[in-house]
């Protein structure tokens, strides 16, 4: 086939198995199905430009490649934040929050989320329903976690990518998935508008193209697998399993490699995406007992049991391995494959391919320059985050400590100096002369900060008084909602939580209850019947207005959450 890529050799016949470049998936148990090899193995077979990102730290596979500073452009259209505030909220949200979404992107051009993160924040401040308050808290709060971590990476402008394997690190965003789905979005989008003949490989699509809510990644991969073939621009996605990902681009994937699973479910995709008549597709135990390296390929066209020719393998031995005359376990891999040093037992060792030591020092000298760079940041970030608690502090000036102070670092005298005497009390009056006064002798350097601190302590009051002034019913209710953490309906709030049987007078127990606590600001319901509890979004929008830290947050959360308890619990909790 022309511009084919070889992808192995069938099981049985060792008959060559090429295919047509196109968006693909291989899934199969890590460490146990061979899935990064096989995408390893096809980004050399392919020749052209690849894009690979590394997202976990310790990452092992990929060695091979020019490493290139990440890229990202700054963007804040509608459906971006879409993606940002669902993936945040981990659920989708309505149509009317999405209303109003759009109407502050408007405003900002949707150039920008620092420009965004501000109309956020204005938009906070004005009258608005309970629900939108929610989805604005929780932007808000993704958005400042988020924006001073992309201010301190240096990124490129541009992105500029060679022929081979060019590989992204990430690792150092490891517990930053966010920051992660942000680069990766903003990578796809530049490849697919600006590049051709490029492969891009999405690691962990359970992560970064998840089902059933959203993310920045999701919305730029749709894109790209429904554009990027024009201009040969494909998607390779590794994924352990289908369970967790997104349908919607999985759907428009023509080309799959099935590996090794153990767990019935996902055993059962994988034989569901095998287009064969039922009579004639592989039993659930030989989808089970998959080797490393063996897949089954299915696509439009062909449906085969293929061994996946590593890229450290020669032809002979592949071909004997999928001909059932040479055991996958009968290769010595104690030698790194990425040096091309593999072999099998009593088999002749292949033509070892020379290392070019200028390129390895070159890789070597990439590799140290970003990590060190990585370091700088996060030293600037802690040091950032330092001057702003100094600067937020309530410094209280005492005037007898200062003179007392300088008068230990005034030295005694000694005999011989008495003629060139310290006159101490010329120091201290100089000192004293430089101390901000305020006509006490405690003076106060932020005194718009005691101003904030009482406020803080007003709205906290008010937020305990409106949870005392509940009914019985409602505190029943709030405890139930903030224990569950997510949607229910009338129906479970009256089994579940009054242990009532569905009635009349059950239901309106539920409403009465809901009203009460609607009304407070501490849940919402919804179009559809869902009840919410939404306790903290209420102390934070309150809170916050005072410049009131998290952990001030989570502090009158927990406290509210303590006073809801019964006093049997509580005795239980403060032993």
């Amino acid at each position: 086939m022309k511009d084919s890529l070889k992808l192995g050799y069938e099981v049985g016949t060792g008959k060559q198995i090429d295919i047509l470049p196109s968006h693909l998936l291989v899934t199969g148990l890590s460490q146990k199905a061979g899935k990064t090899t096989t995408l390893e193995s096809l980004t050399k077979r392919w020749g052209k430009k690849a894009v690979v990102f590394r997202t976990k730290v310790g990452e092992k596979s990929f060695l091979a490649g020019t490493i290139i500073p990440p890229y990202f452009k700054d963007r804040s259209d509608w459906k971006f934040i879409k993606g940002l505030v669902e993936s945040t909220m981990k659920m989708r949200i309505d149509k009317f929050e999405q209303a109003t979404i759009i109407q502050i992107c408007k405003q900002t051009g949707g150039n920008s989320l620092l420009e965004f993160k501000k109309k956020v924040d204005q938009k906070l401040t004005e009258k608005i329903s309970n629900s939108t308050t929610v989805t604005l808290t929780n932007l808000q709060a993704y958005l400042e976690e988020v924006l001073p971590k992309l201010t301190t990476i240096q990124f490129s402008k541009t992105l500029d990518l060679v022929d081979g394997l060019n590989i992204i690190d990430l690792e150092r965003f490891a517990r930053d998935s966010e920051v992660q789905s942000l680069i990766i979005s903003s990578i796809l989008e530049e490849v697919l508008y600006n590049h051709k003949d490029t492969v891009v490989i999405i690691p962990e699509a359970w992560k970064f193209i998840p089902q059933e809510r959203g993310n920045p990644c999701k919305l730029a991969v749709v894109e790209f697998i429904r554009q990027g073939a024009t201009n040969h621009n494909y998607i390779w996605i590794d994924s352990q399993d289908m369970s967790g990902v997104d349908k919607e681009p999985l759907k428009q994937i023509s080309e799959w490699i099935l590996g090794y699973q153990s767990e019935k479910n996902e055993v059962k995709h994988t034989l569901d995406q095998i287009p064969l008549p039922k009579q004639t597709k592989p039993k659930e135990d030989e989808i089970m007992s998959l080797g490393k390296g063996i897949f089954y390929f299915a696509s439009r066209d062909i449906t085969k049991k293929v061994y996946i020719q590593p890229f450290w393998l020669d032809d002979e031995r592949s071909i004997k391995i999928a001909k059932g005359e040479l055991k996958i376990e009968d290769l010595d891999v104690s030698i790194s494959p990425a040096k091309n040093e593999v072999k099998a037992f009593e088999a002749p060792k292949p033509v070892e391919k020379q290392s070019d030591p200028f390129k390895d020092e070159l890789n070597e000298m990439r590799v140290d320059f970003f990590s060190k760079l990585a370091d700088i940041q996060t030293q600037v970030s802690i040091i950032s985050q330092n001057m702003h608690e100094l600067q937020n502090k309530n410094v209280e000036i005492d005037e007898s400590s200062i003179v007392a102070k300088v008068l230990q670092k005034i030295p005694i005298q000694s005999p011989i100096t008495q003629s060139s005497s310290i006159n101490k009390e010329e120091i201290i009056k100089e000192v004293l002369s430089r101390v901000p006064k305020g006509g006490n002798v405690v003076y106060t350097v932020a005194p718009l900060e005691k101003l904030k601190k009482e406020f803080l302590e007003e709205t906290k009051n008010k937020i305990l008084t409106d949870i005392e002034g509940l009914s019985e019913n409602a505190q029943r209710m709030l405890k139930y909602l903030e224990s569950v953490q997510k949607g229910v309906k009338t129906l479970e709030l009256e089994e579940k939580c009054y242990f009532m049987k569905h009635s009349g007078s059950s239901a309106n127990k539920v409403s009465e209850s809901s009203i009460e606590l609607r009304n407070i600001g501490v849940s919402d319901k919804d179009t559809a019947g869902w009840h919410r509890g939404r306790l903290r979004n209420k102390i934070a929008n309150m809170l916050q207005t005072h410049d009131a830290t998290d952990q001030e947050i989570d502090s009158l959360y927990n406290h509210i959450i303590f006073e809801l308890l019964s006093p049997q619990s509580k005795e239980i909790i403060s032993k």
